[in-house]
């Protein structure tokens, strides 16, 4: 098992079939006890029952720095170290900037890139000081091109993917590496929310006439191989795992007035 005895917190991991439920599930099959955290903590529960003893539900908002540091505190406290984080909470509010408030700005970008520095800065203290472990980020094709109707979201991906490269560069000599998936629409949940979004229609119609949606496992995967041994040499690495829709562009166009 490739993830023999491995301690891993994965975050947005309730039980909504989403990416972060995948991972948890690829991960203590593989032999990881997993932290399965979510804001919904009855949602938590759900997915840990399901998984099993070596699954641990933990309820926490991502958006707080405090409660990202005792979760990783406690983590520590009760299995002596964290081996792997995953950054894997996001959240949008769909929009044209013109339409959008300061609140929607700040809503998402906490949830989304706030999150993640808050959890890749609770985890450098153990991994360094066990000099190893691995962060990896889930970040979006948004975040590296424009998307009308998504333009906040981007603006949030773009920072996750520029906070994993920097702290890839920091760490790799303490023994932490940090990577970056960034997957297309691979829940139904995440298709049909297209349909709510300006343009959104055209979008979803891109991402299935040049490719096709992905699935939590498939992203799951790939989350996989950026956790364990085998990719001891990858580092800073932004790999989209789309079927090839990133080979188009970054984003697809919407219709815009």
């Amino acid at each position: 098992m490739r993830l023999e005895n491995q301690i891993a917190i994965v975050t947005g991991a309730g039980g909504t079939g989403g990416i972060g439920e995948a991972i948890a599930r690829r991960f203590v099959a593989e032999g990881a006890t997993v932290v399965v955290c979510d804001i919904d903590e009855e949602k938590a529960r759900g997915v840990a029952h399901a998984l099993g003893p070596r699954a641990v539900p933990w309820a926490c908002d991502v958006k707080s720095s405090a409660r990202i540091d005792a979760m990783v505190t406690e983590t520590v406290r009760r299995f002596g170290r964290l081996d792997i984080l995953v950054n894997n909470v996001g959240f949008t509010v769909p929009g044209f900037l013109r339409e959008l408030g300061d609140k929607d700005w700040h809503h998402v970008l906490d949830a989304c890139l706030s999150s993640t520095f808050y959890g890749i800065r609770a985890a450098l203290g153990p991994m360094r000081n066990q000099k190893s472990g691995s962060i990896i980020n889930i970040g979006s094709a948004a975040g590296v091109g424009g998307a009308p109707g998504l333009g906040v979201y981007g603006a949030a991906k773009a920072g996750v993917i520029s906070l994993t490269q920097t702290a890839a560069l920091e760490n790799f000599k303490a023994g932490v590496r940090v990577n970056c998936v960034l997957p297309n629409a691979a829940t139904k949940p995440l298709l049909e929310w297209f349909d709510t979004t300006p343009g959104g229609r055209r979008t979803r119609a891109a991402i299935e006439a040049y490719s096709r949606c992905g699935s939590p496992d498939e992203i799951a995967s790939a989350v996989l191989f950026l956790a364990g041994a085998d990719s001891s040499y990858v580092n800073g690495a932004i790999l989209p795992v789309d079927g090839g829709l990133s080979a188009r562009q970054a984003c697809v166009d919407a219709e815009i007035e």
